[in-house]
This record gives structure tokens, C-alpha cells and sequence, in this order.
């Protein structure tokens, strides 16, 4: 199983947002929705009742592991956030009907594409 430490400064800003974490494949707060270590490699994280997918890949692509994470994170009333997709994973929010928008990262010093497919709320 490969982990990726979150040590960049954009993810310890946004886990200054309370509730928030950051999550390895099999973190129990999110492996209910198919967030496992024998589907995927990264983390992602969570603010609030947003999942931000920002340093993900599947281990086994093609077998549509993604799409299932994000319709389950998404039936249980999250929002997901892509920022800056590449490739595959913009094909992916593009068929899944994710709203292409932009977000300021103060961070980065500028705009930032981000795809976005409102959640609910979680209950």
C-alpha cells in the first residue's frame, strides 16, 4: 500500500477548516464508500461536507472504482471538488456531469479550474 504524506501547504490550510481531514485509502471515515487501499493509492480530503479529489489514482483502472467512490460520496450528501483535473480524470468529471468552475487559491496566487458536483448535504 503506497501513502502519500499531505504536507503541502494547501491541504494544511484547508484542514484548518474544522470539521476536516485529510484521508489515506482504508481511513474508516471514508472506506464505506469504496475508499480503499486495494482500489486506490493517495488521500483525499475532507472539509466540511466537501471531498476534495486532488491526489488520487486507481489502482485498477478501467474497472470503474472512481465512479463508483463518487456516486457513493455523492449519495451520502457530499459535494466533490476536482481541482485542476488532467486527462482521464476530466473525461470523468465531464461524463458524470461535474460543473466546470474556477476558485481563487491564495495559495497559488491565482484562479484555479476546479470541477464541482453539488452535494445534498450530508445527513
Amino acid at each position: 500500500m503506497m501513502e502519500i504524506p499531505a504536507q503541502n501547504m494547501w491541504v494544511e490550510k484547508m484542514t484548518d477548516i474544522k470539521p476536516s481531514y485529510v484521508c489515506n485509502p482504508g481511513d474508516p471515515r471514508v472506506s464505506e464508500y469504496g475508499w480503499t487501499p486495494k482500489k486506490f493509492a493517495g488521500y483525499l480530503s475532507v472539509v466540511e461536507n466537501t471531498v476534495w479529489l486532488s491526489a488520487i489514482w486507481s489502482l485498477h483502472p478501467n474497472r470503474h472504482n472512481l465512479t463508483h467512490l463518487i456516486k457513493n460520496l455523492h449519495k451520502a450528501g457530499y459535494e466533490i471538488k476536482v481541482p485542476t483535473p488532467l486527462g482521464r480524470m476530466e473525461e470523468i468529471c465531464k461524463h458524470l456531469d461535474f460543473l466546470k468552475t474556477t476558485e481563487f487559491f491564495p495559495e497559488a496566487g491565482e484562479n484555479i479550474t476546479v470541477y464541482v458536483l453539488k452535494g445534498r448535504g450530508k445527513p
